[in-house]
């Protein structure tokens, strides 16, 4: 932070976001934690300041040997920072991998989804985003069945009936779908 001296009397209204990210970065750090949860780390910041803060995170967990949890909505984020993801629907982990093997062979619909929704830069030609169709469920009276059942492509009568747990997909990858092997990045089968 530019002119610590002067700025250690400010208000956080005074400061930038990127600041505030910092100092909220060294308050978290300065206890020495194991472990530094940060949730939606770069929001609201701009592209720059992001790559400030990311690696700023980076450096700092690397020096002081510190895991470090991302809670995100931000894909890009978790590709450039994660080793390991876990996505979450409706408060439940519905698939976990390395990074590498969750982008490469996503196996939940709602996984499938979030990425058909990022823009491409390495498409050859113009195609429409995909959003994800429906609404999410009402967190406060959710069915024992899956959650993501009503926006699901790949839906059938067993997915009304019981909310799948995590099975494996190989010794790295585990999804909560009862037709994981039929899910590509594709899309279903028609």
């Amino acid at each position: 932070i530019p002119n610590a001296e002067q700025r250690v009397d400010q208000y956080p209204h005074q400061f930038s976001g990127g600041m505030r990210q910092r100092v909220m970065i060294a308050m978290a750090l300065s206890c020495n934690p194991k472990m530094l949860i940060a949730d939606e780390p770069t929001t609201a910041l701009d592209v720059t300041i992001q790559a400030q803060i990311l690696d700023l995170m980076r450096n700092l967990q690397a020096e002081h040997d510190t895991a470090l949890m991302l809670i995100t909505h931000d894909l890009g984020v978790v590709a450039g920072m994660s080793d390991r993801i876990q996505v979450m629907y409706a408060g439940h982990i519905v698939e976990t991998a390395s990074t590498e093997e969750l982008f490469a062979n996503p196996r939940h619909p709602y996984t499938v989804g979030l990425l058909n929704s990022i823009p491409r830069l390495d498409s050859t030609r113009r195609e429409k985003l995909e959003p994800i169709r429906g609404l999410p469920p009402d967190l406060i009276d959710l069915p024992d069945m899956c959650p993501f059942m009503p926006r699901c492509d790949y839906a059938r009568e067993k997915c009304g009936q019981q909310n799948p747990l995590l099975t494996n997909v190989n010794a790295d990858h585990r999804v909560a779908c009862w037709f994981w092997e039929e899910v590509s990045k594709e899309g279903p089968r028609t």
